[in-house]
């Protein structure tokens, strides 16, 4: 404020009507002044610049800063979801391995009483053909009978586990009951064998868009949990009940093994948690929940006064 005043006062004293009456060494003096105020205003203005340059240079600085740091994290970012992706591979081609480990095991089971069944036709036969010298043909009418119900019992095994790994590219609509009767028919020496009684309740049936022998493997883990639970807690009335709640929308797989331990439970579908203690592997439960999400629903679990109740329940679609 100080310069302006004096910067002005100058001015008027140089204007053509004052500079008149003005001696040389008063407009000598004025133009020094007038020079060194214009001086001090061009140091000042200079240090503005300058402050001002530091300060853009420092915001670019910045700037420039903030990209890298942003190509960087989308980098990583985009690592972290290539090494997600691959992990969910890895982990799905095991679920897929450990299930057809048990499919594997499923079929010698149910081959076992088709294959005594036979043996035991062909030693009576032999036994009828030895005592008697000469078989009728009514007994191998029968024989004959019996034993295409045997080989037809196990043709239909292996063509509905064949169905079960069989892959299907494209997504399309099918029953959920009729879904469960196909896993519970793979499973259905296994049960016998282990003394688990299966209930099924159909409210009303309804329909799931997807891969239907993908989403088996949800029912089939399930059933498998409550079939250790039963051993591990040593439970003799073994009851599994499979309700399909259409007007909900929903499937309730509910069991009376004891229940899930409170300490897993709000943690039972991330991976590596397992109802099986030490013998459990993680991710049969982790690979179901993602299987309930692909197709379009959700899957948690409670416990009920007896035991383990599992809920799959389909989204509402928009």
């Amino acid at each position: 404020m100080k310069y302006n005043k004096q910067f002005e006062e100058i001015i008027a004293r140089l204007l053509p009507l004052e500079i008149e009456g003005s001696s040389p060494e008063q407009i000598k003096k004025d133009i020094h002044t007038l020079a060194h105020i214009y001086a001090k205003k061009d140091e000042r203005l200079n240090r503005i610049i300058k402050l001002s340059d530091k300060q853009q240079m420092a915001i670019l600085e910045l700037n420039e800063e903030l990209d890298d740091y942003k190509r960087n994290l989308e980098k990583k970012v985009e690592e972290e979801i290539r090494k997600r992706q691959e992990q969910e591979a890895l982990l799905l081609e095991q679920s897929r391995l450990a299930a057809i480990a048990e499919m594997i095991d499923a079929v010698a089971h149910q081959w076992t009483q088709p294959l005594n069944v036979l043996s035991m036709q062909i030693d009576l036969l032999n036994l009828k053909a030895t005592k008697h010298g000469t078989i009728s043909a009514q007994t191998v009418h029968e024989f004959k009978q019996n034993a295409s119900l045997q080989i037809q019992h196990m043709s239909e095994t292996l063509i509905n586990f064949r169905n079960f790994f069989k892959p299907m590219d494209d997504p399309h609509p099918f029953s959920v009951h009729q879904m469960v009767k196909d896993a519970l028919t793979l499973i259905q020496n296994e049960m016998e064998r282990t003394h688990i009684n299966i209930l099924l309740e159909v409210e009303k049936d309804f329909q799931i868009v997807g891969n239907i022998g993908e989403f088996k493997h949800i029912i089939l883990n399930l059933i498998n949990n409550a079939k250790y639970a039963f051993e591990e807690h040593m439970v003799k009335n073994r009851e599994i009940i499979i309700r399909i709640l259409g007007e909900e929308k929903r499937i309730e797989v509910i069991d009376n093994a004891g229940g899930i331990a409170p300490e897993i439970i709000d943690d039972l579908f991330e991976l590596r948690s397992t109802t099986k203690g030490k013998d459990g592997s993680g991710i049969g439960l982790y690979m179901s929940a993602k299987i309930a999400e692909k197709h379009q629903g959700t899957l948690k679990a409670d416990n009920t006064a007896t035991g383990a109740r599992f809920i799959f329940q389909l989204k509402e679609q928009a």
